[in-house]
């Protein structure tokens, strides 16, 4: 994926917005041009979640400003990362937030607090960097093989250890690929809390291991998926690696 911005950062003054200007302490202004109308909802909807507030621009241009403290800014940069038809916009949130840090970097820590003398070079990263990052998980539930001829066709249970993992482009702003917080929650809403100390037939019809890994891949086919791993006990699992997502920037 090109990290190159091809939208300008810009600020609009608030006159030329449509809608009530926002009432900040730190308010800032970023535009970003050429963004698609079938966009608009998803990217109120990020907004809305972590503080910023989008407006459309008095222009014909496609243009949508965004106004939010930098607090604000740097949490909806993280939440786009997950979003890949708005790219386009977290690349140019991650423009303002460079521009923010230049104008006022981060103090250093104090050496007698840090015993250092030195600060580390900027880490160099070849273009086009894609990680794996993965998250483990443990439930306990019960199951039986109804199409298996064996003791496991018997009514037991496990401790079942599963592992997500995503395929995501290295974000060379942040230093991060995909945070492990936006992994964990979608993981224990839609898999865990459903699995735990629950019959898993009543949730899937033929639940073996194989299976438990497929219906896993499917509750979460709106993250950048690279493979689910399923463990009955400790030395026994299975790895699935589903169909990639369409159309998916975070796929290659």
């Amino acid at each position: 994926m090109s990290r190159e911005h091809t939208t300008p950062v810009t600020c609009v003054p608030e006159a030329s917005l449509v809608g009530e200007p926002c009432r900040l302490h730190d308010p800032q202004l970023v535009a970003v041009h050429n963004v698609e109308s079938s966009a608009w909802d998803r990217l109120v909807a990020c907004c809305r979640e972590v503080g910023c507030r989008p407006h459309r621009a008095a222009d014909e241009l496609g243009s949508v400003v965004i106004s939010a403290e930098p607090e604000a800014l740097a949490a909806l940069r993280a939440r786009l990362l997950t979003e890949p038809t708005l790219r386009l916009v977290r690349e140019v949130v991650e423009g303002k937030l460079a521009e923010l840090a230049h104008q006022a970097p981060v103090a250093h820590a104090r050496e007698s607090t840090l015993k250092q003398t030195t600060v580390a070079r900027e880490q160099h990263v070849p273009a086009g960097t894609t990680l794996l990052i993965s998250r483990e998980f443990t439930f306990d539930a019960a199951h039986n093989l109804p199409r298996y001829h064996g003791k496991c066709e018997r009514l037991h249970g496990h401790t079942f250890r599963i592992r997500v993992t995503v395929k995501a482009p290295l974000d060379t702003f942040s230093g991060m690929a995909f945070d492990f917080h936006q992994l964990k929650g979608p993981v224990e809403t839609r898999v865990v809390k459903v699995l735990d100390h629950s019959y898993i037939n009543e949730t899937i019809a033929n639940p073996s291991a194989e299976f438990m890994a497929v219906w896993i891949w499917e509750q979460l086919a709106d993250l950048p998926l690279h493979e689910v791993m399923v463990w009955e006990t400790p030395t026994c699992f299975v790895t699935y690696h589903g169909p990639a997502r369409p159309n998916s920037s975070l796929d290659s």
